[in-house]
């Protein structure tokens, strides 16, 4: 299984600093942001990573990224994404770089408490997804099941969330994965969503939802990035 790193877009709600620095070279603790994604990946005994980037300052993170202590230990491919089109559009840009293995796929803003390495090595097919709770579903997916209790659909960023229970990151896809992201159309952001990609899976009742109990934070505002500080700096 290959590992994927989703460090495109802009930042804008980080915005006016991201306006000139990259959101995950930004520090946290005594290391960059990327730098957290990178090691949950390593502990899960992923050693070939693919990390997308884009303008204007993906060259930032490939700076940052040679610098990371284990480095050595890795194999590391960057994949550059001309425009924040998407988490699956982003994801395709990958099919090359998977050459038809499993992928793990983890967003550069998210730290985890714990690693993955049990499901990386059980991972049969299908995809795999994570629920834990959070206090703004709001800003994420949102499963919802029928009356059987039969995984339903996922509705991104609802504007009345059902629980409070949200999928996360990382997402672990087999191979059908690129095959799946052509079929899918942009959304009214004009991005492939990763929840509409999820709903394929869905479809073909392929989608594992697992619930966890760990550290989980996506440093995406303010508010988290100020959490994130306080929790990791000694």
């Amino acid at each position: 299984m290959k590992g994927i790193i989703l460090a495109g877009g802009l930042g804008t709600r980080l915005y006016p600093i991201t306006r000139v620095i990259n959101k995950h070279v930004l520090p946290i603790g005594n290391k960059p942001i990327i730098y957290y994604p990178i090691q949950t990946l390593l502990n899960s005994g992923i050693r070939e990573l693919g990390i997308v980037t884009g303008p204007p300052h993906g060259d930032q993170i490939k700076d940052i990224v040679n610098y990371y202590p284990s480095r050595n230990k890795l194999e590391i491919t960057f994949i550059n994404q001309p425009a924040p089109l998407g988490m699956s559009e982003a994801i395709g840009r990958c099919e090359g770089f998977a050459n038809s293995e499993p992928i793990i796929v983890v967003t550069g803003d998210n730290i985890f408490g714990s690693n993955f390495r049990k499901e990386v090595q059980t991972f049969l097919g299908g995809a795999t997804a994570f629920l834990r709770k959070a206090k703004d579903p709001h800003r994420h997916g949102v499963p919802v099941y029928d009356n059987n209790g039969h995984l339903e659909r996922i509705i991104e960023k609802p504007t009345k969330p059902t629980g409070n229970w949200v999928v996360t990151c990382p997402y672990l896809f087999d191979t059908q994965v690129f095959k799946l992201i052509n079929k899918l159309e942009p959304s009214e952001h004009g991005e492939l969503e990763i929840t509409d990609l999820l709903s394929q899976y869905i479809q073909n009742n392929n989608l594992k939802l697992t619930k966890r109990d760990d550290f989980w934070l996506d440093v995406g505002t303010f508010d988290s990035f100020f959490e994130a500080t306080q929790r990791f700096t000694a």
